[in-house]
């Protein structure tokens, strides 16, 4: 497979990733970002993949949002909060330290470029507890989201890519 590799683009993904899993951390009242918040960012990002993935399963995509708020008791923000462009680098906690290197190392081995479908599979694959806990309220097999999130990302990445 030719990689059909877009610096500027995935720099923009990237930054509307990452200005989405501030703005989803700040909305929550956490103190540092962690996977579910990533998760959440790309679950917002126009190519629609990380959505795609949770309806290929039946489950709706904003029922992570309100899970996680019910998980951790408080009211669920009905839209996500919008994403404001920082002018310092995220500070991920340790958590989503180690979700995101993961999603950059798949996204080398496709050859592919940077979709929301690879944090949900990083995410549904790490044994994150929060994840795993949102994902049962959901009643999602992580498994299962992993491989939709995979069947997304291989859509994207097919012949006519």
């Amino acid at each position: 497979m030719k990689w059909n590799r877009r610096p500027i683009e995935d720099i923009r993904i990237m930054d509307r990733l990452f200005a989405g899993t501030e703005a989803e951390t700040a909305a929550l009242g956490d103190a540092e970002p962690g996977p579910e918040h990533l998760v959440l960012s790309a679950l917002e990002l126009p190519e629609g993949s990380a959505r795609r993935a949770f309806e290929r399963l039946g489950a709706d995509p904003d029922g992570f949002r309100t899970s996680l708020a019910e998980l951790r008791g408080v009211a669920p923000c009905p839209d996500p909060p919008e994403p404001t462009r920082s002018r310092r680098p995220v500070r991920l906690g340790p958590r989503g330290r180690d979700l995101f290197p993961r999603v950059v190392e798949l996204v080398r081995a496709d050859k592919s470029r940077i979709y929301g479908a690879y944090v949900l599979l990083v995410a549904a694959n790490m044994g994150d507890g929060t994840i795993e806990q949102v994902l049962e309220r959901m009643h999602v097999e992580p498994q299962a989201l992993a491989a939709a999130a995979r069947a997304e990302v291989d859509l994207l990445n097919g012949p006519g890519a």
